[in-house]
């Protein structure tokens, strides 16, 4: 699949909608940091009508499957909203995937906004042929104590104007030097391993694997979740590797967890492929907003590593 569709840049007086496909917004004060940012920036939110539900049913989800989906659907359909920007993840965006309608979206195109279990969506735009914004939710994630800080929401805005994103970032000691180019894709590891055989899948031959995750709470279920792509094929299609933060996966209080990487690079060790590790983009404070679906190179040097888009 070549390069995916980028929406057009937002203008003043643009709407975003702002929407709840997954977990229950435990306190609506906390859109209270973002909000004034869009207004700031000359957009316009406009919350869905279930935005702030909330449906207990062995998860707290933000209302039921057919009000999440009812709101992404209208987010996908008003032809006045050109951006939706999603509150939190946690879980609940698979349940919509069966029921939401593209047919207005791919025809009007507008930016998705979000991470974690937004994975999903990400993984279902994409394959709609729709870049879409691997960036900060609208709700203020603390990350080791620390707040995300404005500047990870000024990267949001400027991809929203049109701007390409270019980041140069410290080498790691388990990078592998070389440069490669292709379309972004993945997400938060564990989704990308549950899409992983489905309909939802990515298309991985030549594409540069983005990977991040939280909380697994054991380095096996990382190996799993490689074993599971190198199992799939997609390891051996994909040009290079570009690892997030991966914080509290072993018990250990780390944003971007050492031991998580190197179970990491040794799945990919056979590889003679280019690889980042500890891009700041996951669950952390200064989260690097990422265009998936849109085409990437990679350069990575000695002492610094390069992702540029074009």
């Amino acid at each position: 699949m070549s390069c995916l569709i980028l929406p057009k840049a937002l203008e003043r007086g643009s709407k975003i909608a702002i929407v709840s496909p997954a977990g229950y917004l435990t306190n609506p004060a906390f859109l209270d940091h973002v909000i004034p940012m869009i207004k700031g920036q000359g957009y316009v939110p406009v919350l869905s009508r279930n935005c702030l539900e909330k449906y207990d049913n062995h998860y707290a989800y933000a209302g039921t499957p057919a009000q999440r989906l009812e709101d992404l659907q209208w987010a996908c359909d008003e032809p006045d909203i050109d951006a939706i920007w999603v509150t939190r993840g946690g879980y609940g965006s698979v349940q919509l995937l069966g029921g939401l309608n593209m047919n207005a979206i791919c025809n009007n195109p507008k930016w998705l906004i979000g991470y974690s279990d937004i994975t999903y969506l990400h993984s279902f735009f994409n394959g709609h042929a729709i870049a879409t914004i691997h960036g900060p939710n609208v709700v203020r994630t603390l990350s080791m104590g620390v707040a995300p800080p404005p500047s990870s929401y000024d990267k949001v805005f400027d991809i929203l104007k049109g701007a390409m994103p270019q980041y140069s970032v410290t080498s790691h000691a388990l990078n592998k030097r070389g440069k490669a180019k292709g379309r972004l894709v993945g997400g938060n590891q564990t989704i990308v391993g549950a899409v992983s055989g489905t309909r939802y899948d990515y298309d991985y031959e030549g594409a540069i694997l983005f990977i991040e995750d939280i909380g697994e709470n054991a380095y096996y279920r990382i190996d799993r979740q490689m074993q599971t792509l190198e199992t799939a094929g997609a390891l051996a299609k994909i040009k290079g590797v570009i690892v997030g933060s991966m914080r509290d996966i072993g018990g250990v209080k780390s944003n971007f967890d050492e031991t998580a990487y190197r179970v990491i690079s040794q799945v990919l060790s056979k590889y003679q492929i280019p690889r980042i590790f500890a891009f700041p983009a996951g669950h952390i404070p200064d989260h690097y907003p990422l265009i998936m679906g849109a085409e990437v190179e990679i350069d990575v040097q000695a002492d610094q590593s390069h992702v540029r888009y074009s």
